[in-house]
C-alpha cells in the first residue's frame, strides 16, 4: 500500500472511531440531560435536596436505603425507564419489616395532618360550610377537617375510582362509612351535572391542576366555579415549578411516588404533568372568577414546593 493511501486510510479510520465515540458520548449526555433521575442524582446539591422529599413527604421506605438505591442505579443506567424499572424490582430489598405500620400508615397520617392543619389556618377554626367537594381523593381529608370546621349539606368525592369498603379504602378515609356521593373524574372530562349550581361552600383539591390536559383546564376549573356559591372557598395545593431545577425536582417526586407505589412504567410515562410556576396558576384561577387569599403555606422539609392556597369565588 502506498504511503499516501495508508495515511489516508488511517486518518479516516481514526476520525470514524473518534466520531463514533463522540456520538455515543453525546447520545448519553443528551439522554442524561433529559433524564429526570440523572438530572437530580447527577448533582450532589439537588440529590441532597431530594433526600428531604423521601424523608419528609414520601417516606414509604427507609429513606437512606431508598436514596442509596436510586443513586446507585442512576449512576449505572442511562434512561429513566431502565432506572425506574430496576429500582422498582429492588424495592423489596430496601423495605423494612412491618413497613405498613412503621412507614406507610404514619406517612399517610402525617400528610393528612399537615394539609388539614394548614387548611384550617386558611379557613379559620370553627367556621361552617354548607356543601363540600373533595377532588382527587375519596374522603381522605374530610375526617381531619371536621375536627376543626363544621361541614354540612351535600358532600361529593370526585376521583378516579369509586370508594368502597375495602380495608385500604376505610383506612384512607379514616372511617367506615363513605359519607358522600361519588362523581367519576373521567380524565377531567367530568360530568358535574348531578351537583346543583351554586350549592357548595368548600372545595378541596390537594392534587393540584397540573394533571389537567391543557385544552380542558379552563372549562374544568370553570365548571368547579359554577358549583360554588359566591364567597365559597377553593383550597388548592400545587407545585411552584419556577425554574429547570425545580421542575425536575417535582417531576422526579412524581416518578418516585409512582415507582414506589408499584405503578407501571407505562402509567408513569403517560401521566400528564403540565407544570408551571405558582404565579401562573394563581393568575389563571383568578381570571376565571376567584380572588386569592394572601397567605400561602408550604410543608416543612418538602423540596417539591407544594404550596397550599385559598381562593374565594367572586
Amino acid at each position: 500500500m502506498k504511503r499516501r493511501s495508508f495515511m489516508l486510510k488511517m486518518f479516516v479510520t481514526t476520525v470514524t472511531c473518534i466520531t463514533a465515540g463522540y456520538s455515543k458520548v453525546s447520545e448519553e449526555l443528551m439522554i442524561a440531560k433529559h433524564s429526570t433521575f440523572k438530572y437530580i442524582y447527577g448533582n450532589k446539591k439537588l440529590e441532597a435536596r431530594f433526600l428531604l422529599f423521601l424523608t419528609n413527604v414520601f417516606n414509604l421506605y427507609p429513606e437512606d436505603k431508598l436514596h442509596a438505591l436510586i443513586s446507585k442505579v442512576s449512576s449505572s443506567k442511562v434512561e429513566d425507564k431502565e432506572i425506574y424499572l430496576s429500582v422498582q424490582r429492588q424495592l423489596e430489598s430496601v423495605s423494612a419489616p412491618l413497613a405498613l405500620f412503621r412507614y406507610q400508615l404514619p406517612a399517610l397520617m402525617k400528610q393528612k395532618k399537615v394539609m388539614c392543619e394548614q387548611t384550617v389556618k386558611l379557613l379559620g377554626k370553627d367556621t361552617t360550610y354548607d356543601g363540600y367537594m373533595e377532588l382527587g381523593a375519596s374522603g381522605r381529608y374530610l375526617d381531619y377537617l371536621e375536627e376543626d370546621v363544621s361541614i354540612e349539606g351535600n358532600r361529593y368525592y370526585v376521583d378516579v375510582e369509586e370508594p368502597g369498603y375495602s380495608l385500604e379504602n376505610m383506612v384512607d378515609r379514616g372511617q367506615i362509612t363513605i359519607g358522600a356521593d361519588f362523581v367519576p373524574l373521567n380524565a377531567y372530562k367530568t360530568d358535574f351535572s348531578t351537583i346543583k349550581d351554586e350549592s357548595l361552600d368548600l372545595i378541596c383539591i390537594y392534587i393540584g391542576f397540573h394533571h389537567i390536559p391543557l385544552p380542558l383546564r379552563e372549562k374544568f376549573i370553570g365548571d368547579i366555579r359554577d358549583k360554588m356559591r359566591k364567597g365559597g372557598k377553593l383550597i388548592l395545593r400545587d407545585h411552584d415549578c419556577h425554574d429547570e431545577d425545580q421542575t425536575n425536582m417535582v417531576a422526579l417526586a412524581h416518578d418516585v411516588f409512582n415507582m414506589g407505589t408499584h405503578e407501571t412504567w407505562e402509567y408513569n410515562k403517560n401521566e400528564l404533568r403540565n407544570f408551571y410556576d405558582l404565579a401562573f396558576i394563581q393568575n389563571f384561577v383568578q381570571r376565571i372568577g376567584f380572588s386569592l387569599h394572601p397567605e400561602v403555606y408550604y410543608q416543612k422539609g418538602d423540596p417539591s414546593k407544594n404550596a397550599l392556597m385559598m381562593f374565594t369565588k367572586v
